[in-house]
């Protein structure tokens, strides 16, 4: 029933008296920096992705610096380092029996559009510009995107771009014919090749494949440090979550610039389902231990067949 001017005026006013205030006063003080702290936490949370990638390229802008080559791909230690000449031709064998699975597994796959993510200095690249019209390398260093235009200056099919977002927006929907990935993923934390990967089906043409490789789980520190035991009256009062979320902005901080590689993994149940989730599926998971640790791990095939809504 909705009440007429007069009415309402005539209702009494809800007043707090002075002691009511006394006593509520402490508790809004102590609540305020507790809810600004929460805000901040939230805004912080947001661009955790944009900062593990911040972080990431800084190790590999560094990593190229120091050997751009054997940071792509590792020799054994008795070598000298890698010959130009050789160090290409690693990609071209590797291109070579990446075509042979697509004339298997996809033999009308169309060769208009090929992404290299995580390109490095286009040692897949320029092999895949002999297979494909169009091929786009991307990288989150600056540095192996320089390294990798001096390299392939003259391939006029090679395109080279720097990406540190979490995610792939440069590209519209349904724009590469194939989308591969190798040694790549392996060195990029859990929590961002959950993000990339339904970004890699994203830009998949329907009809096109996606290939990538990648370890089954590997220790992660930082999960290690989100979900340590909690220690201390306060943190033990507070929601796990709470805790696992302020442990994830902090961890970051703890760390010194990083100048080895970090290795990730990904149990292959948990592939397949974020593959699934994503609108795509899955063609065939290969054994691949390319990646040099006793961890087993997987070539992952996938295609969708309809363009995502």
């Amino acid at each position: 029933m909705r009440l007429t001017a007069q009415a309402e005026s005539a209702r009494p006013a809800l007043t707090i008296g002075a002691d009511a205030q006394r006593t509520f006063s402490p508790l809004t003080t102590a609540v305020g920096p507790i809810v600004d702290a929460g805000v901040h936490l939230v805004r912080t949370l947001r661009v955790e992705g944009v900062k593990a990638l911040t972080r990431l390229g800084h190790q590999w802008n560094a990593l190229a610096q120091r050997d751009a080559l054997g940071a792509v791909l590792t020799l054994p230690c008795a070598a000298p380092g890698w010959d130009i000449g050789e160090f290409f031709e690693t990609g071209r064998a590797d291109v070579t029996r990446l075509m042979a699975g697509i004339a298997l597994r996809a033999p009308a796959l169309p060769t208009r559009r090929a992404l290299d993510f995580g390109c490095g200095v286009g040692r897949l690249t320029r092999a895949l510009a002999d297979h494909f019209a169009d091929v786009r390398g991307i990288d989150v260093a600056e540095s192996m995107i320089a390294r990798a235009r001096q390299e392939n200056r003259l391939q006029a099919r090679c395109h080279f771009e720097v990406n540190r977002r979490p995610h792939l927006r440069r590209f519209k929907s349904g724009t590469f014919d194939l989308v591969y990935s190798r040694l790549v993923l392996q060195h990029i934390p859990p929590h961002l090749v959950s993000r990339y990967i339904p970004e890699l089906v994203r830009v998949l043409a329907p009809g096109g494949l996606l290939v990538f490789q990648l370890p089954a789980v590997i220790s992660d520190p930082r999960r290690s440090f989100c979900e340590a035991p909690v220690r201390g009256r306060l943190k033990r009062g507070l929601p796990q979550r709470v805790v696992q979320a302020y442990r994830r902005v902090k961890y970051p901080l703890l760390q010194t610039p990083a100048s080895e590689m970090d290795m990730f993994g990904m149990a292959r149940d948990a592939v397949v389902q974020l593959v699934e989730g994503s609108g795509a599926r899955v063609l065939a998971t290969t054994p691949d231990d390319s990646h040099g640790t006793p961890t087993p791990g997987f070539e992952y095939w996938v295609t969708r067949s309809a363009p995502l809504a």
